[in-house]
């Protein structure tokens, strides 16, 4: 995972990882395998939470790459 070097300390490689998991989930084709703005505040919520726990931040792992986020399947 690549994250810009500004923000380094400001957020736990977790929280990154849940929000680029989110994103690439609102850039689905079919609308309704998007999540809704209800799910979307409440994944950012959890986010932002990991973040202030201050685990696993993105300084003690920067320039860690190669893992997959997992993909929603088709039900």
């Amino acid at each position: 995972m690549i994250i810009d070097a500004l923000l380094r300390d400001q957020y736990s490689i977790n929280a990154a990882r849940k929000i680029a998991k989110l994103a690439d989930s609102c850039l689905n084709k079919n609308a309704r395998d998007r999540p809704t703005m209800n799910q979307v505040v409440e994944i950012l919520k959890q986010a932002i939470q990991d973040s202030q726990k201050g685990t696993n931040s993105v300084n003690n792992n920067f320039g860690a790459s190669g893992s997959k986020l997992g993909k929603k399947t088709p039900s």
